[in-house]
């Protein structure tokens, strides 16, 4: 549904073959923003695969003592069986629930005790395992990741708590007239396509999961061969690579089954779908159409091109619907990338009398962008955010290791952090214009209005088929 610190890379490349795993070694040159050529802390970044598949990450990262980990496993929501929705996300909450050594609380005390953080998550492409804590705790935290990836044990206790905690979420999410908006225009816009329902599930298809088939997901989805293993922070990377063998070399590989999705559907014109909330004085507005993945060549363009439609307060929306016109407090737009062409969207709300005018604008403000295009400032204005914030996004060892992953994850080229900020400098207005002929369609829009039906019917009918759906 709507889951290296200051960094300029220079890296080269040896393989070493090793028994009983393969090993690349790169080098990895970090430069904090605003220092000078000369001013450059040296790191090492190194790959390696273990016979069993498993596939593994190491950054030296010396400024703190501390690393993180972060396991990812290639299954996520998209992975849930037809009327399952929801499955991989509650095994994903279960992992550390209760494993065959330890039970919940002693998960959570000996994190605790050391200091330590531990998260789990899944989103539509992938589950991750995370953890963090100082380096003299390296071999508790990696043994726990371990444990909690490999070993659950889903006593049935703990799956109907978990399953009554996400329904009564669910059910309260109903007053909530943004996640209502998101979850009927996720459905709009993806049909029978996976990555149309909500990555919780619903409460009909959590009731139909059985603890046979929560066995099952994670049985044939946990894999070493269909996982990531990185590991960032104060390290060692021969001694981590070591314990990292002593940890996970026994773990089994398994036929990974390949995912076959049906196609993202095509929108044809305007597809409005009004949502009836009797309680709203204020309509909840999103609107969009598919838009890219994450591997996509024209990803660089398009987040300079986000930018300046709706990141911000400097952004064409902001500045038109909320500076302008005074009809809504915000007002943004993203592309949210996945494996396949996630969402772009736009999200706004304006009182019930004017929401129809603000939709008016937003849709004004897409057929200029995609007619004119954006000025050399604002591409400029664009270009130095990225820069300047980039940096701030790699400061950690958990958020380094988030980075990584990614990369190695969506299949991004080996120098794609390296090159990351002169590709955000190398965009041109050419690659600008293109970009929007190629991903912008305003022609071609769902939109998703929750709000009291009565009072923006008819001026919803003006712009074409209105659907009228119930919560």
């Amino acid at each position: 549904m709507l889951k290296i610190a200051n960094s300029y890379l220079c890296r080269y490349v040896l393989t070493i073959i090793l028994i009983p795993f393969t090993i690349l070694i790169s080098g990895i040159y970090l430069q904090g923003a605003g220092m000078d050529e000369g001013n450059v802390v040296p790191m090492k970044y190194q790959k390696a695969k273990l016979d069993n598949g498993l596939s593994i990450i190491m950054v030296e990262h010396h400024e703190l003592p501390v690393v993180a980990i972060e396991l990812l496993v290639k299954a996520g929501s998209a992975h849930d069986p037809q009327e399952k929705f929801g499955l991989a996300h509650i095994v994903a909450q279960l992992l550390r629930e209760g494993t065959r050594s330890r039970n919940s609380l002693e998960i959570s005390e000996e994190i605790d005790f050391i200091g330590g953080s531990l998260s789990v998550d899944c989103d539509y492409d992938s589950s991750s395992v995370t953890t963090t804590a100082l380096v003299k705790h390296f071999k508790t935290i990696l043994d726990l990741v371990s444990e909690v990836t490999r070993f659950p044990v889903f006593q049935s206790k703990d799956i109907e708590f978990h399953r009554d905690k996400t329904i009564t979420s669910i059910l309260m999410e109903k007053d909530d007239k943004s996640f209502i908006a998101s979850r009927h225009f996720s459905e709009m816009l993806y049909g029978a396509h996976p990555y149309a329902h909500p990555s919780i599930g619903t409460v009909e298809s959590l009731k139909e999961i059985s603890r046979d088939e929560i066995i099952h997901f994670h049985k044939t989805n946990f894999l070493p061969n269909n996982s990531i293993l990185t590991v960032v922070g104060d390290i060692d990377p021969a001694n981590t690579l070591a314990a990292i063998k002593e940890t996970f070399g026994d773990w089994k590989k398994g036929n990974v089954q390949e995912l076959i999705l049906p196609s993202i559907p095509e929108i044809n014109g305007y597809k409005i779908r009004i949502v009836d909330k009797p309680d709203l004085t204020q309509t909840e507005i999103l609107l969009g159409h598919p838009g890219i993945t994450r591997d996509d060549h024209d990803y660089f363009p398009v987040m300079l091109l986000n930018y300046i439609l709706g990141r911000g307060p400097t952004s064409r929306l902001y500045t038109r619907i909320r500076a302008e016109k005074g009809l809504t407090y915000g007002a943004n737009s993203r592309f949210a990338m996945r494996e396949l062409q996630g969402p772009f969207y736009i999200r706004t709300y304006s009182k019930n009398e004017t929401a129809i005018e603000t939709l008016r604008l937003v849709l004004d403000e897409l057929r200029k962008l995609k007619s004119n295009g954006v000025t050399k400032e604002e591409l400029d204005s664009s270009k130095s955010y990225f820069v300047g914030h980039f940096p701030l996004s790699m400061e950690t060892p958990a958020q380094i290791a988030a980075k990584i992953i990614d990369q190695e994850f969506y299949g991004l080229p080996e120098n794609y952090l390296d090159k990351y900020l002169d590709n955000i400098k190398a965009v041109s207005m050419e690659d600008i214009e293109r970009t929007i002929k190629r991903i912008l369609d305003p022609g071609n829009i769902v939109i998703t209005l929750v709000s009291r039906a009565e009072d923006i019917m008819e001026e919803a009918k003006a712009l074409g088929e209105v659907e009228l759906k119930g919560l």
